[in-house]
């Protein structure tokens, strides 16, 4: 074996250990992304996280349901939320943040019978009859730095924001939660082109 042929294989093998792979600078470790339709967009870039950081930001976006999970099946109109009841419990600690504060009904309800409707980032409503999910995603597009060397939250995010208004946007950010799974790796990307659904 050639000298060239051993550094390439120790090469290769220490890409694969960071679970990077230079090609195409595929990231190995398997992300969360929490929407209301299964779909990949979002006008600040689109974020992806640990299944908790997702499942915490959707919920937060949205509610949280008062039984199980945001698995998809479910029509968002037709499932009870949480109310502040529920939300007092020890499994839902934290969880009164975003739509689930403020004036929420003491008991469980359904989305149609609270005034205040849950709205994405530009205010539009979220349809009632959205199925939401946290569904798992692999980046696939290139990112300006890697899990191991994260920039801060807001860091990450004002990169992705300047870029996305200047046109240039053409790399993601990976960066340290401070928000959502407070602490863990999460990453923003400019677009869906970054990502695979898996």
């Amino acid at each position: 074996m050639k000298l060239k042929d051993i550094i390439n294989e120790v090469k290769i093998e220490y890409l694969n250990k960071h679970q990077i792979f230079e090609e195409n600078y595929a990231y190995e470790s398997i992300f969360y992304h929490g929407s209301t339709d299964k779909k990949l967009e979002g006008k600040r870039g689109i974020h992806v996280g640990t299944k908790l950081a997702a499942t915490e930001a959707l919920e937060a976006r949205i509610g949280v349901p008062a039984e199980g999970e945001w698995d998809g099946t479910r029509e968002y109109g037709k499932t009870l939320l949480a109310g502040k009841k529920t939300l007092s419990r020890p499994e839902n600690r934290f969880k009164d943040t975003g739509f689930n504060s403020g004036n929420i009904p003491e008991e469980d309800y359904l989305p149609t019978e609270r005034e205040e409707r849950a709205t994405y980032s530009d205010k539009t409503p979220i349809p009632f009859d959205s199925k939401p999910i946290v569904f798992p995603v692999k980046i696939i597009g290139k990112m300006s730095n890697s899990p191991q060397n994260p920039h801060s939250d807001s860091r990450a995010n004002g990169m992705i924001m300047r870029n996305l208004k200047l046109g240039n946007a053409k790399r993601g950010y990976f960066y340290t939660n401070e928000g959502e799974d407070a602490g863990s790796i999460s990453a923003v990307v400019p677009d869906s082109s970054f990502l695979k659904i898996l």
